[in-house]
């Protein structure tokens, strides 16, 4: 039998990496964040991606990211931080691969929760 065979177990898998140069792998940022910074760092992470995705926006959708951050900032929980994340998940996902790191960071955000 010939071929690599790979099962991934738990959250942060990345299957089989290989790395022909020097220094350390990286996915997501070399260290992680735990507890009660998750959170905050989730948050960081999204609104660094969402600036990043604003240029591929129109005009109306991007008003209505700017809307999604200014929400966001009043600090909502539980049903109203859901309803706004995946309002931006929403608007990032119709623009396909543009969009796939706010959709990430998105779920990243959910996940922390």
């Amino acid at each position: 039998m010939s071929g690599d065979h790979i099962r991934q177990y738990g959250s942060g898998n990345l299957g089989k990496v290989v790395h022909s140069g020097s220094g350390d792998i990286v996915t997501g940022g070399k260290y992680t964040a735990a507890g009660p910074d998750a959170h905050a760092a989730a948050l960081d992470t999204l609104l660094t991606e969402l600036q990043a995705l604003r240029h591929h926006l129109d005009a109306g959708r991007r008003a209505e990211v700017d809307a999604a951050v200014r929400e966001i900032g009043t600090h909502p929980s539980g049903e109203g931080l859901r309803r706004v994340l995946e309002r931006i998940a929403g608007i990032a996902a119709v623009l396909g691969t543009v969009g796939t790191p706010v959709v990430t960071a998105v779920m990243a955000l959910m996940g922390s929760s």
